[in-house]
C-alpha cells in the first residue's frame, strides 16, 4: 500500500474478497447492491448559480442508536455525500455511508447533481466534472442549516473529483474563500478522476469498450427533460450513436456545456491542476488495478499535492470498490476512521 503524508491516519489493511479478486472484478461486485437501507430524508432543493438546481437530501441522526463522535459539548458536526458519474442519492454507497454516519449522531446530505435522482426535472445544463460550485452551493445550504459543528464533504469518482478542484481553487485564490471555510474540517476523495485526459485516454482502449457501453446508455438515458428540450441538443443527438466516453464528451458534454471540445472541457474541468493548492485536511483513496482512473494519475512525478493531502493507494480495490473477504466496503470504514480521526484533531486543536 502506498502512502504520502500518512502521519496521522493509517487505515486497516485491505484484504480483498476471495472470490471478487482484481480490478474488473472489484469494480463491478457492487452493481445491484441492496440498497434497503432503513433511511427517511427529506429533500431540499439548492439553486446553484445559473439557475438550475441541485437537490440535497438530509438524514438526521438516528434517535436512539445515534452516538456522539467525541466526548466533547459540541454538535458531531455535518457531511455531504456526492456521487459518481451514472450514481444518485440512493446509489449503495450513498446509503450505506449515510447511515453510518447518521449512527455516529451527524446530519448527513445526500446530493444529487444536475439531472440525477430528485434534481432530474431541474437542470437545463449538464453535470460534469467542472460543477466544483454546485459542491460549495450544496456546502453553503449545510452552512445555514447548521450554524455550529464542523462540516465534512466526502465525493466518490466524479464526486470527488469535482470536490479536489473546488477546494483547490479556493485554496489557489482562484475563487474566493467562503463564509464557512473555517468551518470545513475535511475532504475525501474515492476514486477521483484526477486527470480528465488521462481517464479518457485509458478509456480509449479496446479492452475498456464494455465499461464505455455501460457509461454511455446510462448517461444517454439519464440526460435531463430541460437539456432535451433545448435547441443545441438537436444536434447533438442527430449523428450515430457515441461509441466512446471521448466521443460523447466531444459531441454531448463540451457543446453543451460552452467548452470547444472535450479536450478543452478536460483541460478546464480537471483536478490535477490545483489540488497542490488545497488548504483544508484531505484524503484521497484510490486502487493500483482501478480500470477506469489509472494509478498513474495519483503517482506520477508530474503530480504535486498540497501538504494537507493523504494520499493512500490501495494494491487493489478497484474503482471505488473496495470489497474485503467479508464481503463488505473497506472503503467505508477507511472513510469513518478518518472522519472520527479529523474530527478528534481538531477538538483537541479547540
Amino acid at each position: 500500500m502506498v502512502h504520502r503524508n500518512d502521519t496521522t491516519f493509517q487505515p486497516p489493511i485491505f484484504r480483498p474478497h476471495r472470490i471478487w479478486r482484481g480490478g474488473h472484478l472489484q469494480t463491478i461486485a457492487t452493481i445491484g447492491e441492496d440498497r434497503s437501507i432503513g433511511l427517511s430524508p427529506t429533500p431540499i432543493r439548492v439553486p446553484v448559480s445559473d439557475g438550475d438546481s441541485i437537490v440535497l437530501h438530509e438524514d438526521l441522526a438516528k434517535g436512539d442508536l445515534a452516538k456522539p463522535v467525541s466526548s466533547g459539548g459540541d454538535s458531531p458536526g455535518s457531511v455531504l455525500l456526492v456521487h459518481g458519474l451514472t450514481g444518485c442519492h440512493a446509489a449503495p454507497y450513498m446509503t450505506r455511508l449515510a447511515d453510518r454516519f447518521a449512527r455516529l449522531g451527524m446530519r448527513v446530505y445526500r446530493m444529487d447533481m444536475r439531472g440525477f435522482g430528485a434534481a432530474k426535472d431541474f437542470s437545463t445544463n449538464l453535470a460534469h466534472a467542472g460543477r466544483s460550485d454546485d459542491c460549495l452551493s450544496a456546502i453553503s445550504m449545510i452552512a445555514d442549516r447548521n450554524p455550529d459543528g464542523p462540516i465534512f464533504a466526502i465525493g466518490v469518482s466524479l464526486g470527488g473529483g469535482q470536490l479536489l478542484r473546488g477546494m483547490g481553487r479556493i485554496g489557489g485564490g482562484i475563487d474566493a474563500e467562503p463564509e464557512w471555510i473555517d468551518r470545513f474540517a475535511g475532504l475525501v476523495a474515492i476514486s477521483p478522476p484526477l486527470n480528465l485526459t488521462c481517464c479518457s485516454d485509458n478509456m480509449q482502449r479496446l479492452r475498456l469498450r464494455l465499461y464505455n457501453r455501460y457509461f454511455i446508455r446510462s448517461l444517454l438515458s439519464r440526460i435531463p427533460p430541460g437539456v432535451r428540450a433545448r435547441e443545441d441538443f438537436a444536434a447533438c443527438i442527430a449523428a450515430p450513436r457515441p461509441r466512446t466516453l471521448r466521443e460523447l464528451d466531444d459531441r454531448f458534454t463540451a457543446p453543451l456545456s460552452g467548452f470547444a471540445d472535450a479536450a478543452a472541457y478536460y483541460d478546464a474541468s480537471s483536478s490535477c491542476h490545483v489540488v497542490d493548492s488545497i488548504g483544508v485536511n484531505t484524503l484521497v483513496l484510490t486502487a493500483a488495478d482501478d480500470p477506469i482512473v489509472p494509478v498513474e494519475c495519483f503517482i506520477n512525478a508530474r503530480q504535486a499535492w498540497s501538504p494537507t493531502t493523504q494520499l493512500i493507494v490501495s494494491p487493489s480495490g478497484g474503482h471505488a470498490g473496495f470489497i474485503d473477504r467479508q464481503r463488505r466496503s473497506w472503503m467505508d470504514e477507511v472513510v469513518l476512521g478518518w472522519v472520527t480521526a479529523a474530527m478528534e484533531q481538531r477538538i483537541r486543536h479547540s
